[in-house]
C-alpha cells in the first residue's frame, strides 16, 4: 500500500469571532491510498500556515511541504512515515506549526492502519482499550452568574458527570470569578465534577491567590492558570496549591512536557493530538505522565475527527476525555459518527480506524478554497 494524496481541507466559518473556540476554523487532512482506504486527521493550530507546511512543493533539499515527503511511502509504517516528515523538514524545523501539520497526518495513519486490521483504532493502542469513555462538557464560560448556573443545569440535563468552564470573563475579576464558580456548584451540586479554565490568563501571585479563593467549591482541577511554560512557576503554585492543577494544551514539544511534568509538577497534563504530533507522540507523553504519577486527559475542542482520536486514546489510556459543546457546524455536523453519547458517557462502537467519515455537503459548504 502507498500513499498517493494528501488533502489538506480548510474549513471555516463565513464569521469567525475573536473568542477561545476552535470550532470557527480548522485542518482537515485525508490520506489516500493506491488502495482506497483513506485517513482523516485534524489539526490544531492556524490552518492558513498549517496548509501551507502540507502543500508546499518541492525546493531544494529540506524545503518542501510534508505531503512531498511521505508521497509513494506506506503508511502502515507509522514509524518510517514519522522520521521521513521529522528529516524532510529538519531545514525549517520539525517542530512549532510543522509539528502541528504532522499532528494530522500521524492522526491519519493510525485512521488507515486501523481500517486495515479491521479494529478501532483503540486497539492498535491496547487490546484491553475500554469501550465506554467519561467525557465532560467543556463549553465558554457565560458572562454572568446566571447564565453559567443555566448552561449547567442544561448539562446535568443531558446526564453529564463532569463539566468545564472557561475563558470568557472567568480570570479577570477576583469577585466575578468567585461568583461564577459558586454558581456552577451551586446548580451542578457536589457530585459532578467541575473544571474551571483561566486560559492562562494569571502570573504567579494571582494564580495563587485566586486558587486559594476557589478552595471551598472543591474544583476536579484549575486549568492553565499560567502560562504555558512558566515551568519553574507551575512548580511553584502546584507545590503551595490545595486545587489539582491542569495544564499542557498549548505546549508542542515532548521535552515542554516532560518539564511541566517534572519542573512543575502538575496534577493533570492535557496534550493535544492535533498539536503535539499525533497519537504517536501522545504516547510517549503518556509514558512521561505515568512516570510522574499524573493523569492524562486529551485537550479537544476541535471537530469530530479530533475528537474521535482523542476517545480512541482516552478509551486505551486514561478513561477520561473534553466533549465539546460548541455549536458551530464544524464541531456537531462535520463528520458522521459511530461513537453515540450517553448520559456522560462515549459509547464507542467496534468500527474500524477512528469510527468517522467526512460530511461531504458540510466540507463542501464550508470548504475554504
Amino acid at each position: 500500500m502507498k500513499i498517493t494524496r494528501v488533502e489538506a481541507l480548510h474549513v471555516r466559518l463565513a464569521e469567525v469571532r475573536e473568542i477561545a473556540d476552535g470550532t470557527q476554523d480548522c485542518l482537515v487532512v485525508r490520506l489516500h491510498t493506491d488502495e482506497g482506504v483513506t485517513g482523516l486527521g485534524e489539526v490544531t493550530s492556524c490552518s492558513y500556515v498549517a496548509k501551507a507546511v502540507i502543500e508546499a512543493p518541492r525546493s531544494a533539499p529540506f524545503r518542501h511541504g510534508l505531503a512531498a515527503v511521505i508521497v509513494g511511502m506506506d503508511p502502515t509504517e507509522r514509524d518510517d512515515v514519522i522520521a521521513a516528515m521529522e528529516e524532510g523538514t529538519a531545514w525549517y524545523g520539525p517542530e512549532g506549526v510543522t509539528r502541528h501539520a504532522m499532528s494530522a497526518i500521524d492522526m491519519a495513519l493510525w485512521d488507515l492502519c486501523g481500517k486495515v486490521a479491521g479494529v478501532p483504532v483503540r486497539k492498535l493502542l491496547n487490546s484491553e482499550a475500554l469501550a465506554t469513555v467519561s467525557c465532560y462538557a467543556s463549553a465558554y464560560c457565560p458572562d454572568t452568574p446566571e447564565a453559567v448556573a443555566e448552561l449547567s443545569r442544561s448539562f446535568l440535563a443531558q446526564g453529564y458527570r463532569a463539566v468545564k468552564f472557561g475563558w470568557g470573563p472567568f480570570g479577570a475579576e477576583p469577585s466575578l470569578d468567585v461568583e461564577l464558580v459558586a454558581a456552577a456548584r451551586e446548580a451542578l451540586g457536589p457530585d459532578v465534577l467541575l473544571m474551571m479554565d483561566a486560559g492562562r490568563a494569571w502570573d504567579l501571585d494571582t494564580a495563587l491567590q485566586r486558587a486559594q479563593s476557589l478552595v471551598p467549591f472543591d474544583l476536579h482541577w484549575l486549568e492553565e492558570p499560567l502560562p504555558p511554560r512558566d515551568f519553574a512557576g507551575y512548580g511553584r503554585l502546584c507545590a503551595a496549591s490545595a486545587l489539582p492543577i491542569a495544564a499542557g494544551e498549548a505546549l508542542t514539544w515532548v521535552g515542554d512536557f516532560e518539564r511541566l511534568l517534572t519542573e512543575g509538577g502538575v496534577d493533570v497534563v492535557q496534550p493535544d493530538l492535533g498539536h503535539i504530533g499525533g497519537l504517536s507522540f501522545g504516547e510517549r507523553i503518556a509514558t512521561l505522565a505515568d512516570h510522574c504519577q499524573a493523569q492524562v486527559v486529551p485537550h479537544a475542542f476541535g471537530t469530530g475527527v479530533l475528537q474521535a482520536a482523542s476517545t480512541q486514546w482516552a478509551a486505551a489510556r486514561s478513561g477520561l476525555t473534553e466533549y465539546t459543546e460548541s455549536e458551530s457546524p464544524l464541531s456537531t455536523s462535520l463528520v458522521r459518527h459511530t461513537t453515540k453519547f450517553d448520559n456522560g458517557l462515549l459509547q464507542l462502537s467496534d468500527a474500524a480506524g477512528l469510527g468517522v467519515e467526512l460530511n461531504e455537503e458540510v466540507v463542501e459548504k464550508f470548504i475554504v478554497n
